[in-house]
């Protein structure tokens, strides 16, 4: 079966019911019947472009309601969609082409097809065609990642894997989560996730928010549509909970929040649970893997660095650099592995071989398993800020400067002074003034000496992927240019 199968089905039996909506001009979400004439519309446009099922061709378009319906059109001819994180693709994934709405050089792409909102005009009648026949073990979806590796990498999927990945979500979540018809993803739809709910929420008849033009426009639409859930990453729910704090007279509505791609520190979570929702949902996985453990929140902040229970039809274990299993409690490299994984890095043999073994993947965390199948992750292997011999996760410095009231982002990284020696610099975005000495006396209370940056600099903006993940690759150009 074609991933679109179930999504064309939904729009006969449920043609009047809210799809999906990107709030901007228009606040009016978009309605099955008119999803269903504009995919046979796309459909009939791509058609005659000479794009051919097995091709790889990369979606970049900022209408994302547009972005959505021509990936739904692409694979139901059979051509595998992969959407671009910017203006380049990775070489290995050899694209026949890329479908913009944006002039401009492109690298890595065979050609480059410029994309009208004129596709989705037409009478939007239904047609068959013997392209569009699937056994559903082609390959469907290439998702970029950078996760493990620190440059793009690709994976690809089937049809019949993503089905099952999508089935995953009615039993890996808490109780309510499969009754919900209304969700609101805050992730980017090059990102595993934002595709995934996209495509599970339309699958099932139910409706998605996602972000619009601009975050005034998303927050009116939470409650103007009765948004019931949320997806997000760490980073994103301490700037919604923001917003949420400094409008006391604005209400948030929502059932349940999922937090993905990064731990939920205690002090977020707490915050969360007084001004947002009651409940909130970690997760863990990778787009490799899919999800891999889940848990309630109340129970993982307790740990530091706990991610989530370990699925049913999920693995994990603690191994030691001879990856021999460790013993429950023993901190070690964490490996998992899924039915719906992945098993390479598109293109990239010399990549896979050290992340794909043995039927495990290895995502490149540090971390624990407790007795009760809790997994804890305490830092990353290949990301410890290195000083002077003594390592620390950049993640918990950057923790530690995120709660000084003056910092809105941040992120950290070493870099060598003039005697070769390793030193840790943070890169901020401020909200207000602050007095350094302030900040290096919050710092002092928390870090050890060696840990505490020796300076900070100021950045308009921390590069961040579509799960709001630092894109650590980009730091030290970054930096460069800031200081």
């Amino acid at each position: 079966m074609n991933i679109v199968d179930p999504i064309l089905f939904q729009c006969r039996i449920n043609a009047d019911q809210p799809a999906i909506c990107a709030p901007g001009v228009n606040f009016e979400p978009i309605s099955y019947a008119q999803i269903e004439r504009m995919i046979h519309n796309v459909s009939r446009v791509v058609l005659g472009l000479g794009l051919a099922a097995g091709e790889t061709v990369g979606v970049l378009l900022n209408d994302k309601i547009f972005h959505v319906v021509l990936t739904l059109a692409l694979t139901r001819i059979g051509i595998v969609t992969v959407s671009c994180r910017g203006r380049s693709l990775p070489k290995e994934l050899a694209a026949a082409a890329v479908v913009t709405d944006t002039l401009g050089p492109f690298a890595n792409a065979g050609r480059i097809i410029l994309a009208d909102r004129k596709w989705l005009d037409g009478d939007g009648k239904p047609f068959h065609d013997p392209r569009f026949a699937c056994d559903g073990d082609q390959l469907c979806r290439i998702i970029l990642t950078s996760g493990s590796t620190g440059i793009p990498k690709g994976v690809g999927f089937s049809h019949h894997k993503l089905l099952e990945k999508n089935a995953r979500l009615d039993y890996t979540r808490l109780d309510r989560w499969s009754s919900s018809s209304r969700m609101f993803c805050d992730l980017g739809l090059s990102s595993s996730l934002g595709f995934y709910y996209v495509v599970y929420m339309l699958a099932r008849g139910g409706m998605i928010l996602l972000y619009g033009d601009d975050a005034t426009t998303t927050l009116q639409c939470l409650n103007l549509y009765s948004m019931e859930n949320m997806v997000t990453s760490p980073y994103g729910l301490a700037e919604y909970l923001k917003f949420y704090e400094a409008q006391p007279t604005f209400h948030c509505n929502f059932d349940h929040i999922l937090v993905a791609g990064g731990s939920l520190t205690k002090q977020l979570a707490v915050r969360a649970w007084a001004r947002m929702c009651p409940n909130l949902i970690t997760t863990y996985g990778a787009a490799e893997t899919g999800a891999v453990a889940s848990g309630d929140a109340r129970v993982a902040v307790e740990v530091p660095g706990a991610v989530g229970f370990i699925l049913p039809d999920a693995e994990a274990a603690i191994v030691d650099a001879g990856d021999r299993p460790l013993p429950r409690g023993k901190e070690g490299i964490v490996r998992v592995r899924t039915a719906q994984a992945a098993d390479c890095y598109l293109g990239d043999p010399e990549t896979s071989a050290r992340h794909f073994r043995g039927g495990w993947f290895y995502p490149g965390d540090v971390g624990y398993l407790r007795e009760d199948d809790l997994l804890v992750v305490t830092g990353r292997q290949e990301t410890l800020l290195n000083v002077g011999g003594d390592k620390i996760n950049p993640e918990i410095v950057e923790e530690v400067l995120a709660a000084f009231p003056a910092i809105a982002d941040v992120a950290v990284l070493n870099i060598p002074n003039e005697l070769g020696i390793e030193e840790i610099y943070a890169l901020i975005v401020t909200n207000k003034a602050f007095d350094e000495a302030e900040l290096r006396k919050h710092c002092a209370q928390r870090l050890q000496a060696i840990f505490i940056p020796v300076r900070f600099i100021a950045v308009e903006k921390i590069p961040r992927n579509d799960m709001a993940k630092i894109e650590r690759g980009q730091l030290v150009k970054l930096f460069r240019s800031a200081d």
